[in-house]
């Protein structure tokens, strides 16, 4: 069976938690479509689903059959939840607590079945949002906050997806959620080797805190240590390829044409500072004005082409050209009890270069389709192996060696339906080429 064949839903549950009437009713046969996401860019799992609904699905308080949408009923409260467990040929994916449905938006009536939408998102991001943080976490390295964080508020974890942080800062709940607290710590943090810049999602595996740097050395690490890692991450896209559907040997093939979504952008790039930029900064206490232009190319970046070239007319040793500038008013001892003269996690060290590292790596943006794999995860690094455009004999070189090479997962849908199943991936890189290490 290809994975791009139908998937079993060997789970596919609806509960109510009213104390007064709880509800549990199976959909896996009324569901027609269901989508799972996650995304770098968002801290939390979200999924659709639609529902072909006869109207026999549960019995309503007046004792009569009734459609789920308005005999469950669903109200949008925060007790109605989804469970599912859907199994392909090279794994599960199960949800790690229910779903909460959030809204239904769609709801299509017709004299004999109703169509239901319903728009899902993980309970943790609903239990987060009941809990505001005030009080501090101490003084630390901010990834030890992250962990005390995460403990305390019964959010899942594994110790390998929380990257150690080079960054000492004294962390504030001011009101708001803990998963927004750790949202907005994200780039504010260092890694311990390389340019700041922290994402912080959630995926299969529970809540991620890591780097730019950390995703893609572990991505390369992986690739090149691990054979059955390599066997499930690299896809190929050759025109002249068979899309047989059906066949297990089209598993790692494209199931259509890869769509650039974004290409490297000159202007753009200088503008937003990924070469030279002027920083300025204040001191309060001391009264000393700073002001510099800096190179904010970092020697112990990990990059997923080759290293990247310099701009014409940009030279990190004559440094008098810049589009963009950063101000700063630095206040010593805001943190620290008592009189201090010290800079705590200075912004000036860390905030412009996390932006050149954030825009960098969207420097290339490709999105793909392939039959389902639902072993990958959102921060993982895949191999593309486009086919080459020349004029020459293909045979001397059919991968194309400018855009094939290694991405990252920006984000990340699985799709099911009664049919098909597919992965649908939005793909980033920073440079061109193929990897050459950086080192």
């Amino acid at each position: 069976m290809s994975l791009a064949g139908p998937s079993n839903y060997q789970v596919l549950r609806m509960e109510k938690s009213d104390n007064n009437n709880p509800q549990s009713i199976g959909v896996e046969g009324k569901t027609i479509a269901f989508n799972y996401f996650e995304s770098l860019y968002s801290p939390n799992i979200t999924a659709d689903a639609t529902i072909v609904d006869t109207g026999d699905s549960v019995v309503d308080n007046k004792g009569n059959l009734a459609t789920i949408k308005d005999g469950f009923p669903l109200e949008h409260d925060g007790s109605e939840t989804l469970t599912f467990r859907i199994a392909n040929e090279n794994g599960t994916l199960t949800s790690l607590k229910p779903l909460i449905v959030t809204s239904s938006p769609i709801t299509f009536d017709q004299s004999t079945r109703q169509i239901l939408t319903l728009d899902l998102r993980s309970k943790f991001a609903i239990d987060s949002s009941n809990n505001p943080r005030l009080g501090t976490y101490g003084i630390g390295t901010v990834d030890e906050s992250v962990k005390k964080i995460l403990i305390e508020n019964k959010l899942p974890f594994k110790n390998k997806n929380i990257e150690k942080s080079s960054t000492v800062d004294k962390i504030e709940g001011k009101n708001e959620t803990p998963i927004d607290l750790i949202f907005n710590l994200s780039r504010k943090c260092k890694p311990v080797k390389g340019a700041p810049g922290f994402f912080f999602y959630e995926t299969q595996e529970g809540f991620n805190f890591r780097s730019i740097e950390g995703l893609i050395e572990q991505g390369m690490r992986e690739y090149k240590e691990n054979q059955s890692i390599r066997d499930v991450r690299t896809y190929k896209y050759f025109n002249n390829q068979r899309q047989d559907l059906g066949s297990n040997d089209d598993d790692y093939n494209l199931v259509k044409m890869p769509v650039l979504k974004r290409d490297h952008n000159l202007l753009k790039a200088l503008k937003s500072g990924i070469y030279n930029v002027r920083i300025q900064t204040k001191n309060l206490l001391t009264g000393e004005f700073i002001d510099k232009i800096v190179n904010l190319l970092n020697k112990d970046s990990n990059y997923l082409g080759s290293k990247p070239k310099k701009a014409v007319d940009q030279n990190e040793t004559k440094l008098e050209k810049y589009c963009k500038t950063y101000s700063y008013v630095l206040a010593p001892g805001n943190i620290d009890e008592g009189v201090s003269d010290k800079i705590t996690n200075n912004p000036a060290e860390y905030e412009p270069q996390a932006m050149m590292r954030y825009s960098m790596l969207h420097s290339q943006v490709l999105e793909i389709q392939v039959p389902c794999n639902i072993l990958l995860m959102a921060g993982h690094v895949i191999k593309l192996e486009i086919e080459n455009v020349t004029g020459s004999n293909k045979v001397l070189q059919r991968e194309n060696q400018h855009r094939s090479g290694f991405y990252l997962i920006l984000h990340l849908s699985h799709h099911f339906d009664p049919k098909h199943s597919y992965t649908t991936m939005t793909l980033a890189r920073d440079t061109y080429g193929l990897y050459t290490s950086s080192k």
